[in-house]
């Protein structure tokens, strides 16, 4: 009843297959408001005290959003199942005795789908299949800042700001003594212990005297967090009073302060929503730090699928424009733009995942084994989701499927090589606007700024076209052969259908029984037959299609003037004419697929030789290679300048450390210039991470002669 009002292939749909898969629907958003609470990040890496729960390290509204976002990647997932599913096992089942035919329950599959999914959801992220869930669940709690508007503010907090002496009277340690040890030195262990015990006494301002923030700290398992650090910081006091911090007691300081920060911007975050919220609470604490704007790696998926699926936009509109207009065949090119966007996007996410992974930990080593090593990895990862995804898009047999994979491996490959080039490139770009504002850089340098990104777009679009073009000739080469016996094997599939239906012997099938030769039925199926042998060997002779064509009009042909197709075996005649019949669709489909081996075979005589083949497709080798230039250019393009105002943007001299130069355009070109030592990452990204900032540290320690007065290394590394 639902479905009379639309087309007709809809119009198909059972019952039970709309409730099965609503049933799915229903299962998969149950699991995933669920499972959304389990986190994608090390519990360890924001507190060595304090383990908190996704929802405890971002906004409320946030925390929602970021729920709708994997409820809808998981749906998602669930509808590429659905698409990908029945044809990628049909096959696998013909082969099983029992199930020669290879058909699949369509009503049971949207359960099967919803099984795979629990499944996979169920298992550990660091095995096989789990981590498809666990990254579709990554980039969800990303999109939502978590843990990142927390750990950003906790770092804020968890640094060096300035004691005075109201800082001192609202930790409890205003006194000669320490007003002298802050006069002469801002740094040390027992100066963090000032700005721990500063730092725990906002905890109680908030939890006692705040009336927005006390329903928020009287919370079960704020009390809990409050009661461990309100003892920890009891039993660090006692240690302390015992003399001076040694090394083990300046440790656990550390560790404390840092609980402290992270707990801390928990709360104000869970209160808060949003970074003006923040702010004014941090001046109305007292508290002197600057909140850097949390910025998530799913921000840059979300900005590269806008400008690719804007770019893939335009050219289905044109592709569509010119198939109206000359009818050709460019459209079946279509593939290629689907599948570029997919080998593009996903080789920004997992080679961006890969590499801040390596870059945080300080263990990456800029060597052409590590290179080679991540771009196989990511390369495999990128062209086997790509080609199940374009594949459900654009059905077309194994022929198409096996081209797919071809062309997704050859220009994943090359994409993931130039990546690190291409971040490399943003990390000695010149400074944004924002940048030079804050003093931080000497100049924007626009025509700077465009010859980079011209060279990185140029580059990449040049490398993929030629890849393109070079892989467009065997990957077409694959779908061509195959098509044919594609369509062979489908209208032998037809004939012994029809000869089914006449064992049958239903009334209204009785015309057929009656009208057409049996032996003429068998001819084709012996032509059909024969065709397909010749071509498996290799043998094929133009002649064959002549031939069955030929027998098509002879089965066609009824006596008396009748007949059901027209000449040629073309769709017409009274085959037009009949309107029921089990063996009518049967004929219908027999008919498409004759047809249908005319162009086919037309194609595949194209590529008798290379030369011909050239001569006849090389409009349509250029257009995929076309498409995959731009798709490139528009990703390097993308990449370059979102991260070029990534590392820029934000970047005060608050926050550069001593070692810095202090002139402007020592300063830039300092910042830009990639050094050896640290991997060959400039001194602007090297910052971002903090083993890195200890070895540039290092680094500048060893050369007294560049930066002769280095007062505070040890405290910065």
């Amino acid at each position: 009843m639902w479905t009379q009002y639309l087309p007709p292939i809809i119009q198909q749909i059972t019952g039970p297959q709309i409730a099965s898969f609503l049933f799915g629907v229903l299962v998969v958003v149950v699991f995933s408001a669920d499972h959304y609470k389990v986190p994608t990040y090390a519990k360890t890496t924001i507190g060595e005290f304090i383990e908190l729960a996704p929802e405890s390290l971002t906004s409320h509204s946030r925390y929602m959003k970021g729920l709708a976002i994997y409820v809808a990647l998981m749906l998602g997932f669930y509808f590429i199942l659905l698409a990908i599913g029945p044809t990628a096992i049909a096959p696998i089942l013909s082969y099983i005795p029992g199930g020669s035919d290879g058909k699949i329950d369509n009503s049971v599959w949207p359960l099967a789908a919803t099984s795979i999914i629990t499944l996979i959801g169920s298992r550990d992220d660091d095995k096989y299949l789990g981590r498809m869930e666990g990254w579709l669940r990554s980039i969800a709690h990303e999109a939502a800042y978590i843990p990142y508007a927390v750990t950003n503010l906790a770092v804020a907090l968890d640094g060096s700001f300035p004691l005075a002496d109201e800082e001192l009277r609202a930790a409890g340690e205003f006194s000669p003594a320490t007003q002298a040890l802050i006069e002469d030195n801002q740094e040390g262990s027992r100066q963090n212990w000032l700005r721990a015990k500063f730092l725990y006494s906002r905890l109680e301002l908030l939890r006692d005297r705040d009336d927005q923030f006390k329903p928020v700290m009287r919370q079960p398992e704020n009390e809990r967090a409050f009661g461990f650090v309100r003892d920890q910081r009891d039993a660090l006091a006692k240690e302390l009073d015992r003399g001076d911090p040694g090394e083990d007691a300046a440790r656990k300081i550390d560790a404390f302060k840092n609980a402290l920060a992270v707990f801390l911007a928990s709360i104000l975050w869970r209160a808060c929503e949003n970074e003006t919220a923040v702010n004014a609470k941090l001046r109305s604490l007292k508290l002197n730090v600057s909140t850097p704007a949390p910025r998530s790696p799913a921000t840059f998926i979300f900005h590269l699928a806008f400008y690719l699926g804007g770019v893939a936009s335009v050219f289905l509109i044109a592709l569509k424009i010119r198939s109206m207009q000359f009818h050709d065949e460019s459209a079946q090119q279509k593939w290629h733009l689907t599948l570029a966007f997919f080998v593009f996007l996903l080789t920004a996410f997992f080679v961006t995942r890969w590499r801040e992974k390596r870059l945080a930990s300080g263990d990456w080593k800029y060597s052409s084994d590590v290179v080679i090593h991540c771009a196989i990895i990511n390369t495999i990862a990128v062209t086997l989701i790509s080609v199940l995804v374009t594949f459900a898009v654009h059905q077309g047999g194994s022929g198409r499927f096996y081209a797919m994979l071809l062309m997704a491996f050859g220009m994943a490959l090359p994409s993931t090589l130039l990546f690190q080039l291409l971040m490399r490139w943003a990390a000695s770009s010149p400074p944004t606007g924002e940048a030079v504002a804050a003093t931080v850089g000497c100049s924007r340098n626009p025509f700077e700024l465009f010859r980079t990104t011209l060279y990185a777009g140029g580059s990449y679009s040049i490398i993929a076209f030629v890849f393109a073009f070079v892989l467009y000739w065997p990957s077409d080469y694959t779908v061509i052969s195959s098509t044919p016996l594609q369509y062979v094997e489908s209208a032998l599939i037809s004939l012994n259908n029809i000869d089914k239906v006449n064992q049958d012997k239903r009334d209204e099938d009785s015309w057929f029984r009656t009208s057409v030769s049996q032996a003429s039925i068998r001819n084709l199926e012996a032509e059909l037959q024969n065709v397909r042998s010749s071509i498996a060997t290799g043998n094929y002779q133009p002649e064959a299609l002549s031939t069955i064509v030929a027998e098509c009009d002879t089965m066609g042909d009824l006596g008396g003037g009748r007949r059901l197709f027209n000449p040629g075996c073309e769709l017409g005649g009274l085959l037009s004419t009949i309107e029921k019949g089990e063996v009518m669709s049967n004929l219908y489909g027999l008919q498409m697929q004759i047809s249908n081996l005319k162009p086919a075979f037309a194609a595949f005589q194209n590529y008798k030789t290379l030369s011909n083949a050239v001569h006849l497709q090389w409009p349509n080798a250029l257009l995929a290679s076309l498409m995959w230039a731009v798709m490139a250019g528009v990703f390097a393009v993308s990449a370059l300048l979102y991260r070029r105002r990534e590392l820029w943007d934000g970047l005060s001299l608050r926050k550069l450390p001593d070692f810095v130069p202090k002139g402007r355009q020592e300063r830039e070109s300092w910042l830009r210039t990639p050094l050896y030592d640290l991997a060959k990452l400039s001194p602007l990204e090297a910052l971002r991470y903090p083993t890195f900032r200890a070895r540039l540290a290092d680094n500048m320690s060893a050369q007294p002669s560049i930066q002769p007065s280095v007062p505070h290394l040890r405290t910065v590394a």
